[in-house]
């Protein structure tokens, strides 16, 4: 699913360094949200190792992107 700017700035906080979320990905179609994918797990690992720049977990995914605590 194809994320608008406003909700990549808004929910995904690109552009906030370490709060940027971690599931923010980029495709040949835009910005999509990568949280109920089979990439998932893998950004999960990563995440947990600390070896992701952007460390935000700031919503529910989709399809409802319920902003949530970080």
């Amino acid at each position: 699913m194809t994320l608008d700017d406003k909700q990549v700035k808004k929910v995904c906080g690109l552009g906030n360094k370490e709060k940027t979320c971690s599931f923010l990905m980029m495709s040949a179609d835009g910005f999509e949200c990568a949280k109920k994918t089979a990439i998932e797990a893998v950004i999960n690992q990563r995440r947990d190792a600390g070896t992701m720049n952007a460390k935000g977990d700031n919503c529910s995914g989709p399809p409802n992107f319920a902003m949530g605590e970080d």
